[in-house]
């Protein structure tokens, strides 16, 4: 479960967030929406902890955010933000480069299981040999989907990921999301269909 708990914050004299709550119960899907500058993509970094309130506090599995358990609560974190600054390097060493961080470490990659879940997202298993600039903004991001999958975090904190997809591919992405057993704050502006099966909050 996931508590924003009376959360204000204020940037140079603009009040962003006043006295927001939130409770995400396991399993929840929430959608996040409103005009920009309303604190959409804010309200996701300071669930990360890379902005901080002016007041209240953040709760994950009744865990307050704070300096002492920032990494507990990262780790339990798939974080897909608009735009992924990967590294201009071959696929396939990006992707064994992020499982070797430490924090991934206990996660292990089947390549089976990577290839099969690229097929699903329309990406064929030659994508492994390209370079990175050698991709579309569609292809990024599908890519970027498939990594938080096998990640595999309980919690998935998703910022626009369907900004690059076609319609059909937006539909394919949002109702994988619907059928999985994680916790997940998307923040997005689409207007897709599957949308409405989340539960949206309006900032």
């Amino acid at each position: 479960m996931i508590n924003f708990k009376n959360i204000s914050l204020k940037f140079n004299d603009k009040i962003i967030l006043n006295n927001f709550n939130l409770i995400v119960n396991a399993g929840e899907k929430i959608l996040i929406s409103g005009v920009s500058g309303k604190g959409k993509t804010t309200l996701l970094k300071l669930l990360l902890g890379f902005s901080t309130p002016n007041s209240g506090s953040i709760l994950v599995d009744n865990l307050e955010l704070n300096e002492q358990t920032i990494n507990i609560i990262r780790n339990k974190i798939g974080y897909m933000p608009q735009s992924t600054p990967f590294l201009n390097v071959k696929v396939e060493k990006l992707i064994h480069t992020i499982f070797n961080y430490k924090e991934n470490l206990k996660t292990k990659l089947d390549m089976s299981i990577l290839i099969q879940t690229l097929k699903e997202f329309n990406l064929d298993s030659n994508i492994l040999s390209k370079n990175i600039n050698q991709l579309s903004g569609g292809e990024k991001q599908r890519l970027a989907f498939v990594i938080i999958i096998l990640l595999d975090r309980k919690i998935w904190i998703l910022d626009e990921i369907t900004s690059s997809l076609d319609q059909d591919m937006k539909e394919k992405v949002i109702n994988y999301i619907l059928n999985t057993n994680k916790t997940v704050i998307l923040v997005s502006h689409d207007k897709t269909e599957s949308l409405n099966n989340f539960r949206t909050v309006i900032l």
